[in-house]
């Protein structure tokens, strides 16, 4: 039976130990900062099976996964104080949302401690997937991580490359969500204060919008090479709309730009005035021309 210890056990934890306890093939524990007694903590700790405990030393004793499952500003202090109480070949398993740089940095320290260091980037939310929220793994114990705990309900994937290399594509993934996040706010502020909110919400409910992402997007790229001007004139004019009702069109504005520099690139020329056939080759365009302004402009 392998020993799985969690630092921290907040709702990501708390979901995954739940899955795992299900399985019977590991003995759980918890490396907790605070007495979880009489606490929500101490409900999930026992609904799972989990023993607790306040110090690295018997929590990490023998394991053979540590699952950090902690804020990121918190990540390198919880390492600093797991690493020299890591077994030799102990899987050191980073869930935080940390930047690249700061796994890359995690996985170095990981290694000089003997562990074998996974960067893992979850890709969703644990309020609406709970334990099968998709796990992308990259890093030195990745393989090893989705052998021991990916064949007892977790949703691991593998990502063959160094550690950071996970954290880059849930952050590139967050590009779109959180901003789809902030923006979701501007556009709701801003029809809430000039009293259309409910039908703005629910003119967005069309089955365009209801399409997987790759849809989406390909739908987007293809319509921006002819229409990006035109596109970018509507947006500012929204976010006016929105700042005369005191609401800052901060994401409108942003979002407007954009598009002008996209429409300076005469992609229209680019694809002879005719709706490309394929997204791909839209966002290759835009990347070339992007490429050789910023070339030309460094060129004395």
């Amino acid at each position: 039976m392998s020993v799985i210890a969690f630092v921290g056990f907040g709702e990501l934890a708390s979901a995954l130990a739940l899955e795992l306890a299900g399985s019977g093939h590991h003995e759980l524990r918890a490396l907790l900062r605070r007495d979880p007694t009489g606490s929500a903590t101490e409900r999930r700790l026992r609904a799972a099976g989990v023993a607790p405990f306040r110090s690295p030393a018997p929590a990490l004793s023998g394991a053979t996964a540590v699952l950090a499952a902690v804020p990121p500003d918190a990540a390198a202090e919880v390492l600093d104080a797991c690493a020299p109480w890591l077994a030799p070949a102990a899987l050191y398993v980073d869930l935080t949302s940390s930047a690249p740089e700061a796994k890359r940095a995690a996985a170095r320290i990981a290694g000089d401690a003997g562990a074998r260091y996974v960067d893992a980037a979850v890709l969703g939310t644990v309020l609406t997937s709970g334990a099968q929220v998709p796990i992308l793994a990259s890093g030195p114990g990745a393989d090893a991580f989705a052998a021991l705990l990916g064949h007892d309900g977790l949703q691991i994937a593998v990502l063959d490359g160094p550690p950071g290399a996970a954290a880059t594509v849930k952050l590139l993934r967050s590009l779109y969500l959180k901003g789809r996040d902030a923006l979701i706010v501007e556009t709701l502020l801003a029809a809430r204060r000039h009293g259309v909110e409910r039908l703005v919400a629910a003119s967005l409910e069309t089955p365009g919008d209801q399409r997987p992402f790759g849809e989406i997007a390909e739908r987007v790229l293809c319509s921006l090479a002819l229409h990006a001007r035109r596109r970018a004139e509507e947006l500012r004019e929204a976010g006016e709309l929105a700042a005369e009702c005191g609401v800052d069109p901060a994401l409108a504005r942003a979002g407007a730009s954009t598009l002008e520099a996209i429409a300076a690139l005469d992609l229209r020329e680019r694809f002879g005035g005719e709706r490309p056939a394929e997204g791909a080759a839209v966002l290759a365009a835009i990347d070339e021309r992007l490429r050789l302004a910023s070339i030309a402009a460094a060129v004395p």
